[in-house]
């Protein structure tokens, strides 16, 4: 099978056929009625797949070891806000030194630009490194292997790595677009919405732990 058309039909390729995306997008659903909280598990299971692909394996039973799944969720949450959720607040925190410049001020346009270009950079790194770490953290159930040089450097480097990531960063960003243009279909939209966002995300998921399993390899 081409890699593109298993990149596809990974969420629904496995023994568990459609269950674990339905799991996925159940759970989606959810954290828009009650936020975060249905959300958790999301994580667990990603780094579960991340794992699994990486070992060449078929998509995961969603609900098959619910104490490690619980356990990857939770870890999965801290190496997620560890990567992503710092540049974010940098972010915030540039974006409250603009909007708190007295009207009239002299911007400082320089601090502001490098602000910027900083977060920006913090941003890219932390989405590179992701998938990387969630997938070091699934394979070894180690937290602190997620954020060791010895398992980051060799394949953040690597080409095949980069190639990877490009594409599901690609599939990611293409299928956010869609769910948040669906999202605003009138009383379904959410659910179609989530269920874009919860293919996408285990098509991401596929190709990162691919990507991740290339460059160890090699």
């Amino acid at each position: 099978m081409r890699p593109s058309t298993a990149a596809v039909t990974y969420p629904i390729a496995g023994d568990a056929a459609e269950r674990p995306l339905l799991a996925v997008w159940l759970l989606l659903a959810l954290s828009v009625v009650v936020p975060v909280l249905p959300a958790v598990p999301v994580v667990g299971y990603l780094v579960r797949v991340l794992a699994a692909t990486e070992r060449g394996e078929s998509i995961p039973p969603f609900l098959a070891e619910p104490r490690t799944l619980a356990r990857r969720s939770v870890g999965g949450a801290v190496v997620s806000l560890a990567y992503l959720g710092v540049p974010f607040a940098a972010l915030l925190v540039t974006l409250y030194g603009v909007v708190s410049l007295e009207p009239g001020a002299n911007a400082p346009v320089g601090r502001i630009l490098a602000g910027s270009t900083a977060v920006l950079f913090l941003g890219i790194l932390g989405t590179y490194l992701a998938p990387i770490a969630l997938t070091a953290y699934g394979r070894e159930g180690s937290l602190r292997r997620a954020f060791s040089l010895d398992a980051l450097r060799p394949v953040a480097g690597h080409a095949a790595y980069f190639f990877g990531w490009t594409l599901g960063f690609t599939a990611l960003v293409v299928t956010v677009g869609l769910a948040g243009a669906l999202f605003t279909v009138s009383r379904a939209g959410p659910l179609f919405g989530t269920f874009v966002l919860a293919y996408g995300l285990l098509v991401a998921a596929y190709l990162w732990g691919r990507a991740v399993e290339r460059a160890r390899r090699r």
